[in-house]
Formats: structure tokens, sequence, C-alpha cells
């Protein structure tokens, strides 16, 4: 069951306000779909993904009291699943290049570094769209909502919303291409391909 916007800002303010289990539990069962999914987008791998997403819902309860009043939870479990996943990337990325017998695995380091590399760059390609357009392309391309909830969501139109995210992808294409560690990410641009071109 799909609750509307001021139902679920209701549940928000329950849960913040009076510590509401039910509350909790609704929003759990509304979103936990969702953000499953991307993370598995994100990371690929299921178990991982199982573990990241309790653990947000974990932080969802702990950080109840700093929930933003009139706001649903879905903005904010996107951007702490989203930041959740990319963290775990990381330790990924970290923990192959410290367990490899470096001698064995020409490369590894490299390897390790060109990720760390992309998921820098196209977090701060991101950070420098403008707001709205920003916006649009974490509900669209992280939250993986579609053109027509973003532009709901948002009341903008759906010819709007894709105009943001034809710009914004190509805002970060450039960006990218613009930086000078750009040769080194020529060969391998998975973390790119798997945002910008779903």
């Amino acid at each position: 069951m799909q609750f509307s916007e001021s139902a679920e800002i209701a549940l928000v303010r329950a849960l913040r306000e009076e510590d509401s289990m039910t509350a909790f539990d609704a929003l759990y069962h509304q979103h936990f779909p969702a953000v499953y999914a991307n993370i598995l987008r994100l990371v690929r791998d299921e178990t991982a993904a199982q573990d990241i997403v309790q653990e947000v819902f974990i932080r969802l309860w702990e950080r109840r009291k700093l929930l933003q009043e009139g706001q649903p939870a879905g903005n904010w479990l996107f951007v702490v699943s989203y930041n959740r996943s990319v963290n775990h990337l990381r330790s990924v990325l970290r923990m192959r290049l410290q367990t490899a017998d470096l001698s064995n695995t020409p490369g590894t380091e490299d390897d390790w570094q060109v990720h760390s590399i992309q998921l820098d760059m196209l977090e701060k390609a991101i950070d420098q769209l403008p707001p709205q357009r920003k916006k649009v392309f974490l509900l669209c391309k992280i939250q993986g909502k579609t053109y027509a909830e973003a532009a709901t969501e948002l009341k903008i139109s759906h010819y709007t919303v894709k105009e943001h995210i034809v710009k914004a992808t190509r805002f970060i294409r450039e960006y990218i291409h613009l930086q000078p560690e750009w040769q080194t990410l020529v060969a391998t641009i998975p973390f790119f391909t798997a945002i910008l071109e779903q």
C-alpha cells in the first residue's frame, strides 16, 4: 500500500515526536523495496545490499528526532542509502587493495585508484548542478523515480524533468572529460555508466 505524501508526513511526525514503532514499520514497508533496489543497482551485491538497507533503516530510527518537519522520509532514505552505497564501494576497493598479492595481480592498486577517482568525480559533478537540476537528477538517477514521479513530486512538467536530466547528464560528462584524471578512466568507467546510462 502506497501512502499519500500527507499520510507519510504524518507518519514521519509520529516517528519523530512519539517514537512510534507503528509509524516506523509503515515507513519501512513503504520504502524498503525501492531503497533496496537502488542500493543493489549501485553495489551489485545482494548480501551487501541487504546489509546496507538494514543499516539505512537503523539510521532512520536513530536519527528520527532530526527528521525535517513537513517532509516525507523518502528523500532522506535515498540520500542516506546512496551515501552508504558509495562508502561500501570505497571499502570494497580498499579491502581488495589491502588483501591482494600485488606481485601477482598487477594493476590492483591502479584499479582501486580509478574507482575511487570515479566516485569522487561523480559526487563533485553532482554537487555543482543547479539546485533544481540536482534534485531532478538525484530523484531519477539515484532514487530511480520515473520522470512522471519526479515531475509530480517537484510540481514541474514531465518535459522539464527530461530537460534537466539531459542537461545534467551532459554537464556531468563534460565535467568528467575536463578533469586531469580523465585519461586514467578511459579504459574502465562502470560506475559512471551505471548512473548516467540507466
